[in-house]
C-alpha cells in the first residue's frame, strides 16, 4: 500500500489555472448533463450497434465524486446521490447491470461499461456513502459476470484482443477490497494469469522486453488500464514478477511513447495506439497524435507507479503530462476538450472539440457525448488530489499553485499553509505557515526535473538545498509565521527531437508553442536562446508570452489555440534558421 495518502475532503482550495479549470469543469461541464440520458442505455438494455455510449455514465459520475472531493459544491453532490440511485435501480433480478440485451451481453464493449460503472459506484461507496446496499449492488455485479462467463475466460470476450473486458480487474480488485469476499480475489487471480489477451500474455511479454507497440494490437488506453488494474491487484498478491511487469512497462512507455507535451498514442485518426510515438512524434504521416483519453490513463498510471514506489520520476510524469497534454487539451471555460491533440506537432495544426472530431471521423450519433469529453475530468480532478498528499510523517506537495491547505488532519490543531505563487507560469513560490499552536511535522517537495541546479530553499532564512529530480524533505515543529520560499527557473530552454530535425522550446513545466495570433508558425526560430517576457494576453486567452531575439513569439502550449477555432494554428517542433 502507498505512503501517499489522498488529502480529506475539502482540505485543498486551490487558486491557480488547476483550481480554475476544476471549478469550470463543475460548473460548465459536469453540471449541464442530464444524467438520466446517460442511465438510459442501461435503462432499456439499447446500446446493439457495437458503439461505447455504455462508458459515458461510469467515466462521467467516477470524475463527479472526485471533483467534488476538491471542489466542495453541494449541487454537484446532489446530483451525483441522484444518479447512483438511478443506475442503481437498473439492477436486475440476477443482479446484472448492462446497457446491452441478454443476447448481445459480454461482446462488444458491454465488459468495459460494466467496468465503468463498477468503478464509479466503488468511488461513490468509498468516498461519499459507506452504504451497505450500494456495496450489495456491487458484489451482485461481479456475482452475475462470473456466472455469465461459465468456464470461460474473460480474455476470450469483447475488444481489442481482450484488453478491454480484462481491463475490469482494478474494478474487480475493489471490489475485494471492499467486500473481503476471496471469490473476487480469485477472479482478479484468474485475470491476471491469462495475462489479459489472446495473443499473448502482456504481462509476461514486457518482462522480456518486448516494445509496447508490439503488446496485443497496440491499443494504448486499454493496456495501460490493465497494467493499472494489475498495480492494484499487487496491493494483495506483491509478487516481485507483477511488480516488475508493471514497472517495466511504465519506463518502456515514458521511453518509448511519450511526447514531448505528455501525451501518447498515434496511429488512428484520433491517436489511440502506441506507435513508436517518441521517435515519430514529428512525422505527419501516423495519424492524430495524443488522445485524451490515452493522457488521463497515463496520469492514472503514473498515479499507480507513484503509489508502489514513490519514485519521484512518477510524480514528475505525471504533472508533465497535466501541465501540457491535458491543459492543453481543455478550452478555456471547461466545456470543450480535444479528443486527439492537435497534429501534427510539427506542422500548423488546430485544437477541435472532441464533438467535432469525432464526427468527422463518422462516430456520432453520441447525442453530444465522446470518450474524452467524459475522461478529461477525470485527469483534472486526479490532479487536484496529487497536488498535495499525505505521508505517514506530514504532507508533501508535488505541484506549486496558489492554494490555501488545511493541517488539521495532521494533528487536530487549527491551521493552514498557504502557498502565494503564479505557478505553472512563474517559478517564485512562497508557503506561509498560519497556524494557532505549534505543529510538527514532516514537509516534503518534488523539486522539479527540469530545474538546472539544485534548487535553494529559504527556511525561515536558513538556506537549504534541493536536487532536482528528488524529493527535499525538512521535519521540524513549526510555528504560525514560518516561512519557505524559493524560485525555480523558468529560463527558456531548448529540446531536440529525436529525430534530429526540429526544436522545441520549454519554460519551467510548461511546453512552449508558437501560435497563430502571435507570430507566423512556420517560420524558422533562431538559435540563440535570447528572449524577452511579454505581459499575458487577457484578450486572447493566453498566459505565457516570450518574445525571440528575431522579433516572433511563443506562447504556453496551454493557451496555444485556446479558443478552439480552426483557423487558429499553433505548432509546437520548429526548424531552426540556418546559419
Amino acid at each position: 500500500m502507498s505512503v501517499f495518502k489522498v488529502m480529506p475532503h475539502h482540505s485543498v482550495t486551490l487558486h491557480g489555472i488547476l483550481g480554475d479549470r476544476l471549478h469550470k469543469t463543475v460548473v460548465n461541464r459536469l453540471l449541464k448533463i442530464h444524467y438520466p440520458h446517460l442511465v438510459d442505455v442501461y435503462r432499456y438494455h439499447s446500446e446493439t450497434d457495437n458503439l461505447w455510449r455504455c462508458e459515458f455514465w461510469g467515466k462521467i459520475v467516477r470524475s463527479a465524486i472526485w471533483c467534488f472531493h476538491t471542489e466542495k459544491n453541494p449541487e454537484l453532490e446532489q446530483v451525483i446521490r441522484a444518479t447512483v440511485e438511478d443506475m442503481i435501480s437498473t439492477q436486475s433480478a440476477d443482479g446484472c447491470i448492462s446497457a446491452y440485451p441478454p443476447e448481445l451481453q459480454l461482446s462488444g464493449w458491454d465488459i468495459w461499461g460494466r467496468k465503468y460503472v463498477m468503478i464509479a459506484l466503488l468511488r461513490y461507496y468509498e468516498e461519499l456513502d459507506h452504504s451497505e446496499r450500494v456495496k450489495e449492488v456491487l458484489i451482485r455485479m461481479l456475482d452475475h459476470l462470473i456466472v455469465q462467463l461459465g468456464e470461460k475466460e474473460l480474455r476470450e470476450f469483447g475488444c481489442h484482443s481482450g484488453l478491454a473486458a480484462c481491463s475490469i480487474l482494478g474494478a474487480v480488485v475493489g471490489v475485494y477490497r471492499i467486500s473481503g469476499e476471496k471469490r473476487f480475489l480469485d477472479f482478479a487471480a484468474s485475470i491476471v494469469r491469462s495475462g489479459c489477451c489472446t495473443l499473448h500474455n502482456i504481462f509476461e511479454e514486457i518482462r522480456k522486453g518486448r516494445p509496447v507497440s508490439e503488446l496485443s494490437n497496440g491499443k494504448a488506453y486499454e493496456m495501460m488500464s490493465c497494467f493499472q488494474g494489475l498495480a492494484d491487484y499487487c496491493n494483495y498478491d506483491p509478487r516481485e514478477e507483477y511488480k516488475e511487469a508493471v514497472l517495466r512497462f511504465f519506463e518502456a512507455v515514458r521511453t518509448q511513447e511519450i511526447f514531448i507535451t505528455g501525451g501518447g498514442g498515434s496511429l488512428d485518426g484520433v491517436g489511440e495506439f502506441w506507435y513508436n510515438g517518441r521517435y515519430n512524434q514529428t512525422r505527419s504521416d501516423v495519424g492524430a497524435m495524443g488522445e485524451t483519453c490515452v493522457t488521463v490513463t497515463y496520469m492514472h498510471l503514473c498515479n499507480a507507479v507513484l503509489g508502489m514506489t514513490e519514485l519521484p520520476c512518477a510524480a514528475a510524469e505525471f504533472f508533465n503530462s497535466f501541465c501540457n497534454a491535458l491543459l492543453g487539451a481543455v478550452r478555456f471555460d471547461g466545456r470543450f476538450w480535444c479528443h486527439g491533440n492537435p497534429t501534427p506537432l510539427a506542422a500548423g495544426s488546430s485544437k477541435i472539440p472532441a464533438i467535432d472530431q469525432i464526427a468527422f471521423q463518422g462516430a456520432e450519433p453520441f447525442h453530444g457525448h465522446d470518450c474524452c469529453l467524459a475522461q478529461g475530468p477525470e485527469g483534472i480532478a486526479l490532479a487536484a488530489l496529487n497536488a498535495v498528499m499525505r505521508t505517514p510523517e506530514g504532507i508533501v506537495l508535488h505541484y506549486f499553485e496558489e492554494m490555501e491547505i488545511d493541517l488539521s488532519c495532521l494533528s487536530g490543531k487549527r491551521g493552514y499553509l498557504k502557498l502565494q505563487s503564479s505557478y505553472p507560469f512563474s517559478g517564485r513560490v512562497d508557503c506561509i505557515f498560519q497556524l494557532s499552536e505549534p505543529i510538527e511535522f514532516e514537509l516534503k517537495l518534488l523539486i522539479p526535473f527540469w530545474q538546472p541546479e539544485n534548487l535553494k530553499i529559504s527556511v525561515n532564512g536558513e538556506i537549504m538545498s534541493g536536487e532536482p529530480g528528488k524529493y527535499f524533505a525538512v521535519k521540524r515543529v513549526w510555528h504560525d509565521g514560518d516561512r519557505i520560499e524559493f524560485e525555480l527557473d523558468f529560463s527558456l530552454r531548448k529540446e531536440i527531437s529525436p529525430d534530429g530535425k526540429y526544436t522545441a522550446f520549454l519554460a519551467g513545466p510548461l511546453v512552449m508553442s508558437r501560435d497563430s495570433r502571435l507570430s507566423d508558425i512556420n517560420a524558422p526560430v533562431p538559435t540563440d536562446l535570447q528572449y524577452e517576457e511579454c505581459p499575458p494576453d487577457e484578450w486572447n486567452k493566453i498566459f505565457l508570452i516570450r518574445k525571440l531575439s528575431d522579433g516572433s513569439k511563443l506562447c504556453d502550449y496551454i493557451s496555444a489555440g485556446s479558443f478552439f477555432q480552426p483557423g487558429n494554428l499553433l505548432r509546437v517542433w520548429l526548424e531552426e534558421r540556418k546559419v
